[in-house]
């Protein structure tokens, strides 16, 4: 199919994060914040994301398989120009937890691509020359800026809405060989870049909120971000007086996967404590005597000394009524649940998993054991 691709990529990263090779959870911290804003940003303007490329993000527009559909190359300028203005929240974010600031760059072109499906999980990628292309073109923008390939270019340009954007051409565009250069435009809104409307807060509010369809325009909609961010503190509130209770332990051996996850239930007011050695996590647990303590357990299936099997059954000798999920990259559902006692489904998750489906599995099994859990605190 032919659609449109976005590449989002930090800029000396690397460099960053060298002050940081100590603190694991430093490191992760810094890259989810960056990460997860963009990849809902993304979505907000109906982009499906296909990886996490460490410091960059990789996404297409099923939209725009049409290219007649002016309203669908709207969107994709809209959100590359929601990701920019995005560029002072995101760093408020990042120094209000002691982080270095990011810079980034945005590339998209548009050509045809391969949609390929994994076998084992509902995972997507994309393979072709305009994914090559729109990478490569990436390191052209300026910081905090965007670049489109000529092949996007000649599409937007006859559409009505380009009046409200300034295009120029980058002299020299992009070499392929054979004196062959593809032609690379800037692009840049000419909309009020003044983004004071949209303070850390609403950021904070737009990893939470199910209405996140509601914010298209960043600096524009300051009133309605400020309403859709009292209902989201109202629900919490809500939330947090029928969670505050609720004790998770998370084991998993990668640093930056436990903080997402971390973070992912952090965020929805649940007390969560993490571990990326197994072994520690089974001291801790039998510490606080877990039967009446943890209301949930969240294993990694692959860890070193101690792998997520061997703690699922240790813990379930211990304390048989505490509850155990497992999240795994291995496709061995079938397998766990045929051999775990009281494990189903409903208690496996497969890696790498969106925050949404996530939250969702975690409240499901915790939702399905309230009663369990009313007894196990009385």
């Amino acid at each position: 199919m032919n659609c449109c691709i976005g590449f989002v990529d930090m800029v000396n990263s690397t460099k960053a994060i060298a002050e940081m090779v100590s603190d694991p959870h430093k490191m992760g911290k810094y890259y989810a914040i960056f990460i997860n804003t963009m990849a809902i940003l993304a979505r907000n303007y109906g982009a499906k994301i296909i990886k996490n490329a460490g410091d960059a993000l990789i996404f297409y527009f099923p939209e725009t398989s049409d290219s007649s559909n002016e309203g669908a190359f709207k969107e994709i300028l809209e959100c590359f120009t929601t990701m920019i203005l995005a560029h002072d929240i995101i760093n408020r974010k990042l120094h209000s937890e002691n982080l270095p600031s990011v810079s980034y760059r945005i590339s998209a072109d548009y050509g045809r691509v391969e949609v390929a499906t994994s076998t084992s999980s509902k995972g997507e990628d994309l393979f072709g020359s305009a994914m090559n292309i729109c990478a490569k073109i990436n390191s052209m923008a300026e910081l905090n800026g965007i670049v489109l390939g000529g092949n996007l270019y000649q599409i937007i340009k006859s559409f009505s809405f380009i009046k409200g954007y300034e295009f120029r051409e980058l002299r020299g565009g992009y070499s392929m060989g054979f004196n062959h250069k593809y032609p690379v435009y800037t692009a840049l809104s000419n909309i009020n870049n003044n983004t004071d409307g949209l303070n850390i807060n609403n950021i904070n509010h737009l990893f939470r909120s199910n209405e996140i369809s509601k914010i298209k325009d960043i600096g524009a909609k300051q009133q309605s971000s400020q309403l859709l961010l009292q209902e989201s503190q109202q629900k919490q509130q809500q939330q947090q007086q029928q969670r505050y209770t609720t004790n998770i332990m998370i084991v998993d051996d990668e640093p930056d996967t436990l903080f997402t996850y971390e973070w992912f239930l952090s965020e929805e007011g649940y007390n969560v404590e993490g571990f990326t050695d197994p072994q520690e996590a089974l001291k801790r647990f039998v510490q606080l005597e877990a039967s009446s303590y943890y209301q949930l357990v969240l294993l990694d299936i692959r860890m070193p000394r101690l792998n997520g099997l061997q703690l699922f059954n240790t813990i379930k000798a211990i304390s048989p009524d505490t509850k155990i999920m497992f999240c795994s990259a291995l496709d061995i559902a079938k397998e766990l649940v045929s051999i775990l006692h009281d494990v189903n489904y409903d208690f496996i998750i497969r890696k790498p998993v969106e925050r949404e489906y996530f939250i969702n599995k975690i409240n499901s099994a915790l939702n399905n054991s309230n009663h369990h859990f009313e007894s196990s605190s009385a």
